[in-house]
């Protein structure tokens, strides 16, 4: 029992441990999203400013905003897919978790299964 409580605190720890990276890589991630977007907002502005007397240059601005959104849209299905896979790596811990208890648990029976087959040869 002992062990169990030890392996069961240390993997809640670990869970905490890996919550908080989680957590940390979430911030820092759409904080740098923050910023690049900013960023690009600032860059488009700029343009916009210089090339308004241009038809071509209007055109082009048009298009930059238009991959700037796309890549955008791609930032956001990629931070999607991150924060999947760590809900995966998360529930996989879990379950190895669980696991691990659960075949604690049959070792516990079959033993005292044995104990009390061994019991009733006893008897008998």
């Amino acid at each position: 029992m002992n062990s169990t409580d030890d392996e069961s605190a240390r993997m809640d720890q670990e869970k905490v441990n890996v919550e908080e990276k989680m957590s940390l890589l979430e911030k820092s991630t759409m904080n740098l999203h923050t910023k690049t977007k900013d960023l690009r907002d600032d860059i488009l502005n700029h343009a916009s400013q210089q090339k308004t007397i241009e038809k071509a240059s209007a055109n082009l601005i048009k298009q930059t905003k238009s991959t700037y959104d796309n890549i955008s849209k791609k930032d956001v299905e990629i931070e999607d897919i991150a924060n999947e896979i760590s809900r995966v790596r998360i529930d996989n811990l879990n379950t190895e978790s669980q696991n691990d208890l659960l075949k604690k648990k049959l070792e516990d029976l079959v033993a005292e299964l044995k104990e009390r087959e061994k019991g009733v040869e006893k008897f008998e």
